[in-house]
């Protein structure tokens, strides 16, 4: 049912005073991470002193799990076997990193433990349940608590945790009578836990006479104990997104009418309340779904307006359904925008569309708003994560290159490391290359057919128009058009015309 109500007062008043400020409240520009001597690194996860994880491609053009010091550029994670590839995936902020490795002739893949102040050392294999082939983590918490899957011959997977320090998995129960004699689900998967060494974990579970729940598992005497948690009314399927230290559960569940709401289970495990309607600057939405929760219990969310636009929503519940309103955090300009993260300060980083139609990642907070945060260089970049605390801000982006790099905002300056007399080299690289431009623009232009020394002297005339004025910054949409343009004129050439621009200028010739 259609409600008109207005974004609350009391609620814009509660975010601004959950945003004490901090570098992620005025973000500078991203800075690039550096590279293993290939062209391509990716990160995943970074902690609040501004270590990283990720993928780097290394000079051989492999792609292997990298691992970034607070200060330095990228460093390869040791593997369990020579040519087996790993991939990290989580990092806590006592730099201790899990992810999972490949091992042995058949490629299956096993959960390991790094400890990063241990540079070089060799990851630490987890193990499996008893009688189950493999399994794969994901997680890791700020005790060092690990989530993942042991998976079983048939397939099948099994939730379990490792405590910290410990190579064997303890298992999380399903729901039902005596499980695991009579389960009522299966499939169980973590989606989150707190940061405790007994830590509450929750997740969901998929029924099996079909459809999923979600499920919070508590430490108990005799070990975990599982409970589903609510449900809303009249609704059905429900999915969790992240838990807080006081045991607040954000996630997204189906209604009677089979609508999507966002929703937030209290500390008891019993009580639920959602958020089924948004209004903001006159749009009314559908589909609210919950992406995280911080320690405050601010909910963060994306939603799709009712002209199908996709927006993203903040959240703070009060615990009465028919009173709970969401603020939309606006846009960077264009049709879409993606919410992945917030931190306990209040800040919140995702992925927008541009007014240009590019995709360029952003940085909310409810003092200043949104904020675009550029590029590395090139067309687009994305917001990955933000750490805890919210100070560290990671993301990928393209460089002007065309290639991707990681890049972080927030965090120290990085010492970089480069090959020695890389920047002569490149110093006197790039004047060989303006020398040689030179006398071929000057010896071989009046050589070329009338057609093609049209089109070269036309991309010269261009290049120095669209050239930025006194620290201008590039207008990216026009480079854009006029690249383009420039496609379309090279197709229009005659094949007498190319065959001389291929004769005369090679360089030029080759990136078209």
């Amino acid at each position: 049912m259609s409600r008109n109500r207005c974004v609350s007062r009391i609620a814009l008043t509660c975010l601004a005073a959950l945003a004490p400020g901090g570098p992620a409240s005025a973000l500078a520009q991203p800075v690039d991470m550096g590279t293993l001597g290939g062209n391509v690194c990716l990160t995943g996860s970074t902690n609040d002193a501004g270590a990283a994880i990720g993928t780097c491609r290394n000079p051989d053009g492999d792609l292997v799990a990298a691992y970034w010091a607070p200060t330095t550029g990228p460093a390869p994670l040791t593997v369990l076997a020579v040519d087996d590839p790993c991939d990290a995936t989580d990092i806590n902020n006592a730099s201790v990193i899990v992810g999972n490795c490949e091992l042995g002739a058949a490629g299956e893949w096993f959960p390991v433990v790094w400890t990063a102040s241990i540079p070089g050392g060799a990851p630490t294999q987890l193990k499996a349940l008893p009688n189950h082939a493999k399994a794969i983590a994901w997680q890791i918490n700020q005790a060092g608590v690990i989530a993942g899957s042991s998976v079983a011959a048939d397939g099948s997977s099994t939730a379990v945790i490792w405590m910290a320090g410990s190579r064997t998995p303890t298992r999380l129960p399903e729901l039902g009578l005596l499980p695991p004699l009579i389960p009522s689900t299966t499939e169980c998967v973590i989606s989150d836990m707190d940061n405790t060494d007994q830590p509450v974990v929750v997740g969901i579970c998929g029924l099996r006479d079909g459809g999923t729940v979600a499920v919070r598992w508590e430490p108990g005497l005799f070990g975990y104990v599982a409970t589903e948690l609510p449900r809303v009314p009249g609704g059905s399927n429900c999915m969790v997104a992240a838990v807080n230290s006081s045991h607040a559960v954000a996630g997204t569940c189906e209604t009677g009418d089979g609508d999507v709401v966002a929703v937030r289970w209290g500390s008891d495990g019993t009580s639920i309340t959602y958020l089924d309607y948004l209004e903001a600057t006159g749009v009314s939405r559908q589909q609210l779904v919950a992406v995280d929760i911080n320690e405050a219990g601010v909910v963060v969310g994306n939603y799709i307006t009712d002209d199908g636009l996709a927006r993203s929503f903040v959240w703070v519940p009060v615990g009465i359904p028919d009173q709970e309103q969401g603020l939309d955090i606006g846009s960077l300009g264009g049709p879409w925008i993606k919410a992945v993260d917030i931190a306990d300060n209040g800040s919140v980083v995702g992925t927008g569309q541009s007014s240009i139609g590019l995709s360029e990642a952003f940085v909310w907070n409810p003092v200043s708003g949104i904020h675009g945060l550029g590029t590395l260089g090139g067309f687009s970049s994305q917001s990955i994560a933000l750490s805890d605390d919210g100070s560290k801000l990671i993301g990928n982006s393209q460089t002007a290159s065309g290639h991707v790099h990681a890049f972080m905002v927030g965090g120290p300056d990085r010492n970089i490391r480069r090959p020695k007399g890389s920047l002569a080299l490149a110093a006197s690289d790039t004047a060989g290359k303006a020398t040689e431009l030179h006398g071929l623009v000057k010896g071989k232009i009046d050589a070329l057919n009338p057609e093609a020394k049209e089109f070269v002297t036309g991309i010269i005339e261009k290049t120095r128009a669209l050239r930025p004025k006194g620290g201008e910054k590039p207008n990216l949409e026009e480079l854009r058009y006029s690249g383009n343009e420039v496609g379309e004129k090279y197709k229009a050439l005659s094949d007498d015309a190319k065959e001389s621009l291929k004769s005369s200028f090679p360089t030029i010739y080759s990136m078209l």
